[in-house]
């Protein structure tokens, strides 16, 4: 091995026993730190030791040869002795320099290749060395106790931030992780097996002992950190030799092997080798060294077996937070489970959408096509009874019975049709005889889950217009589940001619009612074809306004209609229902004829639909819906009435049969009105601003002034106000004389509409049904309160058949901003007092 220089310092006892080992330059130093002379021999600016400039240079002995310095002193056991220049920076004489103590000289560490033997006495991975520890063949000297209390407290300072928590791995994180076999420590036990020349490099700086922590180790150059890993993908040639002289992979060895193995061959050849007892060292390691290899083999055959799903769950335990995202995925998945169901349920269900938005669907008398409008399916003009023109005029309806009045093809139902013959307020007449059609809205086409449904028996008036307001909603029809039906109906003479004439030509004996028996007729094909539809056969409500209304309340008390719908709504209907029989109403009609100049049906038939309402009488037309005046007290008898008792649709009143009304918990009929129905715009321009003196004129000149009750009346509602003259005159035309009727069957609900709307606050006639088809404009809190109990009372009676807020002794509903029952509606009292109700109730 190489020639050592050596100072004959005096033998000390720590320096005994290494002097039997003879140390030379490292291989390792060679390989790695050949591109570093320079950067070594400069002192490094960051320096532990200020008054010792050289005390930072980690060089090796071979380097500091090459570069042409002097060689470090160093004693026979291979220490290396860096010497430390006095204060004034001159050299120190050979007679001091035998003077120098151990605590005067600073070792040089040594570098620790990976796969070095982790034993007591020997270098530890990350670990400062003992003090005093001759058995590694290095010992690190301090030179002041002040800097050994600095690196005390680093250390402290280390094991304390070891020993700070690791922060918690997200959720996310450990849940990608959960099935993923950890990488890092496979290659830790790799690297201890291989030592490749780039883990070395890692090693060797992060052995750097903890006293130099204040001097950073020099960074490696570009040119290592490119050359390394190359030459790690370069495979070599090994050797018996080369694992002797450690230039493969590093394996278990003492740190005097380790340093024979880095040794140049050169100096291997020339200076003998001091072995003291190394070989059987080596020996043992080498046993060890392939115990380890085989039992990192087996582990690692351990790691590569599969291993079950089961076996993996039952290892893994489970936190809070995992729990947490497991039942987020189940709900997840159950979700999408759900949508897709449902989805997938509706489709095979249902027919499929031609162009995306035509849907078809059939009926008694062939298949129609309808169309998608906002979320639902509307069908308009499907045909459900014949025409009744020609010899069907002032004829029963009659259902579609034969081949002959149905199509070949496909019936493309997508526009309105054409609505029946009527009088509309200005006089003129628009519509067609042929108008026996009906429009179906619903949410689905499909054969299960069925819905219920909603008849529409809309008319202001029983001579038109109809239907008014109440036609079907889209938008509601696809938010409240229910499918609408608006039917056409006859309307005026050619709806309610009740006829001599047309009575001896009929079988049976009979004639008028005619719209009825359209209404029944609609009711009989609701029977047979709403299920095609989606619709539920025996969930079918009546929901008739004003006009309607009274057609509804009629219907109900008809044996014809019997077991062809489920429950009623009557709005603002008229409390007058056919109290004349047909000799009396036929008397009656026959100036129509004498207006006509026809002495037969056949006249009359031939008649046109123009002709025949321009015969019409006014008086059959308009009927007082202003304040009682005092003709009208003696007109009861002969004012007009399209109803009649015909003894076949209606063969006795209302009344009759209400006496025979049982109280049940799911009444048949509901009947409502709107506190301020009889408001008008003729009537509010008669004054710009109604005050109390005019309120008292224009009371004081009707029948209430003729009987002596307009101050009476003027300080019970405080009529002050147009709104307050607007509900005395509501009172006594359609409030008090329906809460008389509905006081006459136990079971029936009343409700009065509150709240008001507008500069003058009036709830006016179309209020309650404009809520019930979503078409009512909220402005305010209350309003939109209002809105909702509406809803609320008449969907919850047409899916279940109840009234929510109806009890039997307190059978008023007053619908503000929220439906509040109360025992009674006091004004009415006052009026049925003085017989000013029902006698000048309302006529249709």
């Amino acid at each position: 091995m190489g020639e050592l220089e050596e100072k004959e310092t005096p033998p000390t006892e720590t320096t005994t026993g290494q002097q039997e080992a003879l140390e030379e330059p490292k291989e390792t130093d060679k390989m790695l730190d050949k591109k570093e002379d320079s950067k070594e021999k400069t002192p490094s600016p960051q320096t532990s030791k200020p008054a010792s400039p050289n005390a930072g240079k980690k060089s090796s002995p071979v380097a500091e040869k090459k570069s042409g310095e002097t060689d470090a002193e160093k004693p026979g056991n291979g220490e290396e002795i860096i010497d430390i220049p006095a204060e004034n920076g001159s050299k120190p004489t050979e007679g001091e320099e035998k003077k120098i103590s151990k605590e005067e000289r600073e070792v040089k560490p040594k570098k620790i290749p990976i796969g070095g033997l982790k034993l007591p006495g020997f270098f530890m991975k990350n670990k400062p060395k003992a003090e005093g520890d001759g058995a590694e063949g290095e010992l690190l000297e301090k030179e002041k106790e002040e800097e050994k209390d600095k690196e005390a407290n680093g250390d402290a300072a280390t094991v304390s931030g070891k020993d700070e928590p690791k922060s918690r791995p997200g959720l996310g994180e450990r849940l990608r992780s959960f099935f993923v076999r950890k990488p890092a420590a496979e290659k830790e036990k790799k690297q201890l097996v291989n030592g490749d020349a780039d883990a070395k490099s890692e090693a060797t700086a992060e052995a750097a002992p903890a006293e130099d922590a204040v001097d950073p180790p020099p960074k490696r150059g570009l040119l290592n950190a490119i050359k390394l890993p190359i030459a790690n993908m370069i495979p070599k040639k090994k050797s018996n030799d080369d694992v002797e002289l450690g230039l493969g992979k590093a394996g278990l060895a003492s740190m005097e092997t380790l340093d024979d193995s880095l040794k140049d061959q050169d100096t291997v050849d020339r200076a003998p080798v001091k072995t003291n007892g190394t070989d059987d060292i080596k020996s043992d390691l080498k046993d060890e060294k392939l115990a380890a290899e085989q039992k990192l083999a087996a582990e690692e055959e351990e790691r590569e077996r599969p291993i079950s799903l089961l076996t993996r769950l039952r290892g893994y335990k489970c936190s809070v937070d995992d729990a947490l995202i497991v039942f987020g995925i189940l709900l997840f998945i159950l979700l999408l489970a759900v949508i897709g169901y449902v989805l997938t349920h509706e489709t095979l269900t249902s027919p499929p959408l031609r162009e995306g938005r035509f849907i078809l669907a059939v009926t008694g008398c062939g298949p129609v096509e309808g169309v998608k409008e906002d979320g639902a399916f509307a069908f308009r003009g499907i045909p459900y009874a014949k025409p009744p023109v020609d010899k069907l005029r002032w004829r029963p309806a009659e259902l579609i019975d034969s081949i002959d009045g149905c199509w070949n093809d496909t019936l493309q139902t997508h526009n309105s049709s054409v609505v029946c013959t009527q009088r509309l307020g200005n006089g003129s007449s628009v519509g067609e005889e042929d108008c026996l059609y009906l429009d179906v809205v619903t949410p689905h086409v499909r054969y299960t889950n069925t819905l219920p449904v909603v008849v529409l028996i809309g008319a202001e008036s029983l001579a038109g217009p109809s239907p008014g307001i109440l036609r079907p909603s889209a938008r509601y029809s696809r938010s409240h589940d229910v499918i609408f039906v608006r039917p056409n109906f006859r309307l005026g003479v050619f709806g309610f001619l009740a006829l001599d004439a047309l009575t001896k030509e009929s079988r049976p004996l009979t004639s008028g009612n005619y719209a009825l028996t359209d209404i029944i007729a609609v009711l009989k094909w609701i029977q047979l074809n709403i299920v095609n539809f989606g619709g539920d056969a025996k969930s079918v409500t009546l929901l008739g306004h004003r006009a309607g209304a009274t057609l509804v309340t009629a219907l109900v008390s008809s044996e014809k209609a019997k077991g062809l719908y489920t429950r009623a709504w009557a709005s603002s209907g008229s409390a007058i229902l056919p109290g004349k029989d047909l000799s009396e109403s036929e008397k009656i009609n026959h100036q129509l004829m004498d207006t006509l100049e026809c002495a037969d049906v056949e006249c009359l038939r031939d008649a046109s639909s123009e002709r025949l309402w321009a015969a019409t009488p006014d008086t059959w037309l308009h009927f007082p819906v202003d304040i009682p005046q005092a003709q009208e007290a003696n007109a009861g008898g002969q004012r007009h009435e399209w109803l009649v008792l015909d003894g076949d649709v209606l063969y006795q009143h209302p009344s009759e049969t209400w006496k025979h009304d049982q109280h049940t918990d799911k009444p048949l009929l509901v009947i409502g009105a709107t506190a301020h129905e009889a408001h008008s715009e003729k009537l509010r321009e008669l004054h710009a601003n109604w005050t109390r003196e005019e309120v008292r004129s224009y009371l004081a000149n009707s029948q209430i002034g003729a009987l002596g009750l307009t101050e009476e009346v003027i300080e019970r509602y405080n009529a002050s106000s147009y709104a307050s003259l607007v509900s005395i005159i509501t009172d006594i035309r359609t409030v008090c004389p329906l809460l008389t009727n509905a006081r006459l069957q136990k079971s029936v609900p009343f409700y009065v509409v509150t709240q008001g709307e507008g500069a003058d606050q009036l709830a006016t006639v179309d209020a309650d049904v404009q809520a019930i088809l979503g078409r009512y404009e909220p402005h305010t809190v209350e309003q939109r309160r209002f809105v909702s109990a509406m809803q609320q009372l008449f969907y919850y009676y047409v899916s279940h058949g109840t009234v929510q807020s109806f009890e039997p002794r307190r059978r008023v509903i007053n619908v503000g901003q929220d439906a509040q029952p109360q025992e009674d509606y006091e004004p009415c009292n006052y009026w049925i007092s003085k017989d000013i109700v029902p006698r000048y109730a309302r006529v249709d």
